[in-house]
C-alpha cells in the first residue's frame, strides 16, 4: 500500500512539473484600447475577442474593424495609432516591451490607419525607427504623425497611399525592389501601386486628397 502511495504521489509531481512545463506564456500586454466606435475584435491564438474601452491589447493580436467602426488604441511605448473601417492591423513588436527591441513594429494587411509618436525625451536613447509592414512596402517612422492605407480615393485595393502629418521624417521602402523614398515635410506623400512596384516620386498632396486620407479616420 506504502509503495502504491507513493509511486502515486511521484506520479502526480510528474504531471505537475509537466503542465508548468508546458503551459503557454502569458502574453506581453502591448497597449489598451482608448476609443472604440462599431464592430471592433482582436484575433489570437486563445480565440476572438470584442474590443472596448480600456480593453486590453497584446502583443501578436490581429486588430479587426468592421464597416464604419473605428479604433484608437495607445501602445505601451506611447504611441497612438487609430484605425479606420474594414482594417486589419498586427501588433508584432512594442518597444520596451518585446525582449532586446527599441523599436515597434506593426502590420497593416488592409484597410488604413493613423498613427502619433510619442514626443522624445530630453535625452533619448539611440532607436530603430518604428514600421508598419504592408504587402507591398514598409513604412519607417521617426517621430511623425502620419497617414497610411490602401484604396484611397478608389486607388484601388492593393494601392498603397501614405502621407506625413507632422513631425522629423517617413520612409517608404517597396517590399519587392528595395527602392526608398524619404518624406521630411509635412504634407508630402507618396504611392505604391501594387506588389513589386517603386514608390512613386514625392508629391505635396493637395487639400481633397488630405481631407479624404482624414475622414478615413475621423470620428
Amino acid at each position: 500500500m506504502l509503495r502504491c502511495k507513493i509511486r502515486w504521489i511521484a506520479g502526480l509531481v510528474i504531471w505537475l512539473f509537466a503542465v508548468v512545463g508546458y503551459a503557454a506564456p502569458k502574453p506581453e500586454v502591448a497597449g489598451y484600447v482608448t476609443r472604440v466606435r462599431g464592430e471592433v475584435v482582436s484575433e489570437a491564438a486563445t480565440g476572438r475577442q470584442p474590443l472596448a474601452l480600456g480593453r486590453v491589447l497584446y502583443l501578436g493580436d490581429r486588430i479587426v474593424t468592421g464597416a464604419d467602426a473605428r479604433l484608437e488604441a495607445r501602445m505601451r511605448d506611447g504611441m497612438v495609432i487609430t484605425l479606420g473601417e474594414k482594417t486589419e492591423f498586427v501588433v508584432r513588436q512594442v518597444a520596451g516591451v518585446t525582449p532586446d527591441k527599441n523599436n515597434s513594429v506593426f502590420e497593416l494587411a488592409k484597410g488604413v490607419f493613423r498613427s502619433v509618436t510619442a514626443q522624445a525625451e530630453a535625452k533619448p536613447q539611440p532607436r530603430e525607427p518604428d514600421r508598419v509592414e504592408t504587402p507591398v512596402a514598409t513604412i519607417g517612422i521617426r517621430g511623425t504623425e502620419l497617414w497610411g492605407g490602401f484604396n484611397l480615393l478608389d486607388a484601388g485595393p492593393r494601392t498603397l497611399d501614405v502621407v506625413m502629418l507632422a513631425g522629423k521624417g517617413v520612409y517608404v521602402e517597396s517590399a519587392a525592389r528595395g527602392k526608398r523614398v524619404e518624406l521630411k515635410q509635412a504634407g508630402e506623400g507618396t504611392m505604391v501601386k501594387g506588389p513589386g512596384q517603386a514608390p512613386t516620386p514625392i508629391k505635396a498632396w493637395g487639400e481633397k486628397k488630405l481631407q479624404a486620407a482624414q475622414r478615413t479616420v475621423a470620428w
